[in-house]
């Protein structure tokens, strides 16, 4: 039991670490020289990064958003917590959950860090992956077609949008999907 608590904080602590890396300014800073901080919108997050360096840039910050929630899911999965069952659920859960506080309230940028979004799409694409993916699918068309005269549509009103569906698409096709890729 002693173990099992030392591995769980273990993997808590790391979560957040690494939720904790701002890939928005480290890429910002690395491509540009530039504080993404002080550009566009003064968010350190993925929508400000493909407007103010570039979408290419915006991209790969979005991916390493999501990757750096996985990262320790897919480990501690891997490492202790193989067996399905509602504590080791719970507990990777409790993972993502820290990773995207660190990435909201980051140790290494003064606790001031990004919304959240693009970390919390790792941990949905960790635990519920065809859910995610209908989900983004289906918010990019509601944007598209009812949001046509609004700026920055796709990456402000996509992800709201995504956030609100997913709950009811999971529960929705919960008796009809059971996929094991990861965390089942």
């Amino acid at each position: 039991m002693f173990q099992f608590i030392i591995i769980s904080v273990t993997g808590l602590i790391i979560s957040y670490l690494s939720g904790s890396v701002n890939y928005a300014i480290l890429v910002t800073r690395l491509v540009s020289k530039k504080d993404i901080r002080t550009m566009g919108n003064k968010n350190p997050g993925t929508s400000n990064v493909m407007r103010s360096v570039g979408k290419p840039w915006g991209f790969l910050v979005g991916f390493l958003d999501a990757f750096k929630a996985m990262a320790p899911l897919i480990l501690f999965h891997l490492l202790y917590f193989k067996e399905t069952n509602n504590l080791n659920f719970a507990l990777l859960y409790l993972l993502g959950m820290a990773a995207v506080l660190g990435h909201c309230k980051p140790v290494f940028f003064g606790f001031k860090g990004g919304g959240g979004i693009g970390t919390m799409q790792g941990v949905s694409l960790f635990f519920i992956p065809v859910e995610y993916l209908i989900s983004m699918f289906i918010s990019g068309i509601i944007v598209l077609i009812f949001f046509k005269k609004t700026k920055h549509k796709l990456s402000q009103w996509t992800p709201i949008l995504f956030v609100t569906l997913t709950p009811f698409l999971t529960m929705g096709l919960n008796p009809f999907i059971n996929i094991p890729l990861f965390a089942h």
